[in-house]
């Protein structure tokens, strides 16, 4: 295979405790991890790198304020400048998709949030928090961007961090970025010509605050009066059946000054905390050493050099494999949470890739994830020689018919695969509409019509053997 599934402490041959030591995040190198830098945090950090890196930020958009409140055109054009925030290459944090690089903020974003500023501004709202919960209600401008934003602002800390843990760890595959001021000597990417910057675990969560309605009405204490006001807000934006859209939202908030004034002190009364690492309460964090140890505890066998025309064999084993050690060897308690609540899809496709990726170490077959074929990702791709075959991960509590009937179809017409599998992880007592994908495959398959193959995993909880 092209490369290992590792960490980047396992590439850099660093025992997990030395690492763990020095408080930086430790990415799977190659694949994105779903952490984003807080700004909230920054606040809070110890670290000396980061030692008022919250005022720095906060101190950046004040700029693009004043440039905007001149009204002058060049001043308003500069603002537009400064909005612009590219990605920096070498972050092991985001929604990488087929690398680990980051997402950006590029001319067009930027022109949209300098119009949202502009308006607010008109409206007597220039608290530099603005730009933070914007994530709220502006399309595009997710969680990814955002952080991706602050450390494009944070650079030289980020370059100060990552110089400090290179030096702190020994690494001695270095790669040297050249500043005005100074060469910055950080870690080599192990597989790619550019650098690996190291982020502080402390600084980051899952989804920053400034991206969650629901969290900041739970995390923030702020007096009654606000509170009622806040909520007020939430019950009106979230009225109805479905979720409002981003639009809809930013209309709302926009009508009056109160709105969008409670929202930004609310915002800015959290206190959030890190994420666990240690005990990754959303599973996004330790789907690889799950799947080392699933993997150990269930060996079987592959061919080293197989055939093209074994590639379906090869899927199939493995995917067998993985059901097995959810079904019978209990396995399904990691799909979980501590309160026994099925994690999100996202644990479920990493968790499943590792268990497929190291299963095929040893087989000289090619596994990619999330493979962007220009119609969206594909959980990931097995292919030998011209053969290709994609596997879709779904849990009943997720958008099943919608895999079966469009998804899977288009990554297999996109990545010109022959065949795919659709594995469906059943976390749900019911599913009637697992009921009426599998309906649909049988009826696809007396009429002759080419369809995915449906693999449904049984990851509901099981009874200990004393219990049943």
């Amino acid at each position: 295979m092209s490369q290992s599934l590792k960490r980047a402490n396992e590439y850099f041959r660093i025992s997990d405790s030395a690492y763990k030591k020095t408080g930086a995040f430790n990415p799977v190198i190659g694949v994105d991890s779903l952490f984003f830098v807080d700004p909230l945090l920054l606040s809070k950090t110890k670290i000396p790198e980061f030692k008022n890196a919250q005022k720095e930020v906060r101190d950046y958009f004040t700029g693009v304020i004043t440039l905007i409140k001149t009204g002058n055109a060049r001043a308003r054009a500069l603002a537009h400048k400064k909005l612009i925030l590219r990605e920096v290459k070498g972050i092991g944090i985001g929604y990488g998709s087929t690398s680990d690089d980051g997402s950006a903020i590029g001319p067009e974003l930027a022109r949209r949030l300098l119009s949202t500023a502009e308006e607010l501004i008109q409206m007597g709202i220039s608290d530099p928090a603005i730009f933070e919960v914007m994530g709220l209600f502006e399309e595009d401008f997710g969680p990814d961007r955002l952080s991706d934003g602050l450390i494009q602002i944070l650079l030289i800390r980020v370059l100060q961090y990552s110089e400090r843990i290179t030096k702190e760890l020994a690494i001695s595959s270095t790669h040297t970025i050249t500043t005005y001021e100074h060469n910055y000597v950080v870690a080599k990417h192990p597989l790619k010509d550019g650098p690996l910057l190291f982020i502080p675990e402390g600084i980051l969560r899952d989804l920053p605050i400034a991206n969650s309605f629901e969290e900041i009405s739970v995390v923030a204490s702020f007096n009654e009066d606000l509170r009622k006001k806040f909520n007020s807000i939430l019950a009106a934006c979230f009225a109805g059946d479905t979720r409002p859209k981003k639009a809809d939202i930013k209309r709302y908030l926009l009508e009056t000054k109160d709105r969008i004034r409670t929202v930004v002190d609310a915002y800015q009364a959290c206190t959030p905390l890190a994420y666990d690492f240690e005990k990754d309460p959303a599973g996004l964090h330790l789907w690889l050493e799950k799947a080392k140890q699933l993997v150990s505890e269930n060996p079987i066998s592959l061919p080293t050099s197989p055939k093209q025309s074994d590639l379906d064999e090869v899927a199939q084993k493995v995917i067998g494999a993985f059901k097995k050690g959810v079904e019978s060897k209990g396995w399904w308690k990691s799909l979980y949470n501590e309160a026994k609540e099925p994690l999100n899809e996202s644990h479920a496709r990493h968790f499943f890739y590792a268990t497929a990726f190291l299963y095929c170490e040893s087989s000289d077959v090619d596994i990619s994830p999330e493979s962007n074929a220009g119609q969206g990702p594909v959980d990931f791709k097995l292919s030998r020689g011209g053969k290709k075959i994609v596997v879709e991960v779904k849990l009943t509590s997720g958008h099943v018919r919608q895999g079966y009937e469009k998804q899977t179809r288009i990554y297999e017409a996109s990545e010109d695969a022959q065949s795919s599998y659709f594995v469906v992880v059943k976390v749900t007592e019911e599913s009637r509409i697992l009921e009426a994908v599998l309906k649909m495959e049988e009826e696809e398959e007396k009429e002759g019509k080419k369809h995915p193959t449906v693999i449904v995993v049984d990851g509901r909880e099981k009874l200990s053997a004393s219990k049943a």
